[in-house]
């Protein structure tokens, strides 16, 4: 029930997010149109008090003033009436001719629908009102009351695309590590499956001690039965207890030198801390091998040498493994831990992205690069204890 409420909570929190995302902008737009609108009447305002002003002191200069360049200065929609009639306006678009009584009827249109608006402000003579100013929002208005949706519209179509390919990436990646854990799997498994089918061969011919061959057959159904537990656990909630971390490495290296050809001459050895940590010993023994095997496959040539040791500080374990292999080159670090990459020729790349999981993600702990160069790599696993 967890593993799908988590899902469900992240989907829930970002559609709350985008929500909000959406409110802000279109809040944002309309605070900026309030504060267009506000500058428009203000110089409406002014316009009616300079062009009373002018007319009651009956000075042809404030009035020219006012007509020649306030007026002029306007750039909104604006209508100036007498009690009877349409006096002048400004920037109004009409596509009637001028004059005619269709020219008319639509600045009437066009007053009323400003008047809807914004209420129109008097023009006063001799303490009576002589005419109105009517006016409109600016052009720019309109332009910015559209903004929101474009904005939004296009964060969305931004979002379903980003949504769709992250789908597919994800879709080819979970079918990838389906086919890599199948892989995996039979990898695992193939090794003691061999094993025991050799031991078989060997009972059968009846040339081997008895004993023997039955400490090697329980041996390799030792190790089936491991494998089938680790692949069990890695998707299941693990049950940590107190294990020793010394124990698990040692057996891990005990078994890794015991599959490792005498030809190659690789040397795998153990010191350090018998530090005792809270782990599921299953995952955390698979994560050590795989970084084992890496090490392994890069100190192929005679004389590797493979250095397991653990230290113990204040509320945690560090186990490092160090190799004198050929080392990983830089362009090749930043992609080591991702599903999928591998610098072998068979390999899927599953290994050091499954230790990452078993240990950051199961034991909240840290598997890191420490640095790599021909003849020496360290890999680091942090650990709580």
């Amino acid at each position: 029930m967890r593993l799908h409420s988590k899902p469900f909570q992240i989907k829930l929190g970002l559609f709350v997010l985008g929500i909000v995302v959406i409110l802000a902008v279109v809040w944002s737009n309309w605070l900026l149109i309030e504060e267009i609108r506000k500058d428009a009447r203000k110089q409406v305002e002014f316009l009616a008090k300079a062009y009373s002003d002018a007319i009651n002191k009956s000075e042809g200069n404030d009035i020219r003033y006012v007509m020649d360049y306030l007026l002029p200065s306007i750039n909104f929609p604006i209508i100036i009436t007498n009690p009877d009639e349409i006096y002048a306006y400004k920037n109004i678009n009409v596509e009637a001719e001028e004059g005619s009584p269709q020219f008319q009827e639509e600045l009437k249109r066009i007053e009323a629908r400003m008047d809807e608006a914004f209420d129109p402000l008097p023009v006063i003579w001799n303490e009576q009102q002589i005419s109105e100013i009517h006016f409109g929002d600016p052009e720019i208005v309109g332009q910015i009351q559209w903004l929101p949706y474009f904005e939004v519209g296009g964060v969305l179509i931004f979002v379903l695309f980003g949504f769709l390919g992250f789908q597919l990436i994800r879709k080819s990646e979970r079918n990838f590590i389906w086919a890599g854990m199948a892989r995996e799997t039979a990898h695992q498994l193939g090794t003691p499956i061999s094993s025991l089918l050799g031991w078989l061969k060997l009972l059968e011919d009846g040339d081997e001690d008895l004993p023997a061959l039955i400490a090697g057959m329980d041996q390799d159904i030792h190790r089936l039965n491991e494998i089938s537990d680790r692949f069990h656990k890695i998707g299941s909630k693990p049950q940590f207890k107190k294990v020793n971390l010394m124990t698990i490495a040692a057996s891990v290296c005990d078994y890794m030198q015991s599959r490792v050809s005498s030809r190659s001459g690789v040397k795998i050895e153990t010191s350090g801390a018998a530090v005792e940590i809270r782990a599921e010993e299953t995952l955390i023994s698979w994560a050590i091998e795989n970084l084992i095997k890496n090490a392994i496959d890069a100190t192929h040539r005679r004389g590797g040498k493979i250095e397991i040791t653990i230290q113990e500080l204040p509320g945690q374990a560090i186990l490092e493994i160090r190799d004198n292999g050929q080392g990983i080159s830089r362009s090749l670090r930043r992609n080591i831990f991702r599903p999928g990459f591998s610098t072998k020729t068979r390999g899927w790349g599953l290994g050091l992205s499954l230790t990452r999981r078993i240990v950051e993600e199961i034991h909240s702990g840290s598997v890191r690069l420490v640095r790599s160069k021909p003849g020496e790599t360290i890999f680091r696993i942090t650990l709580k204890k």
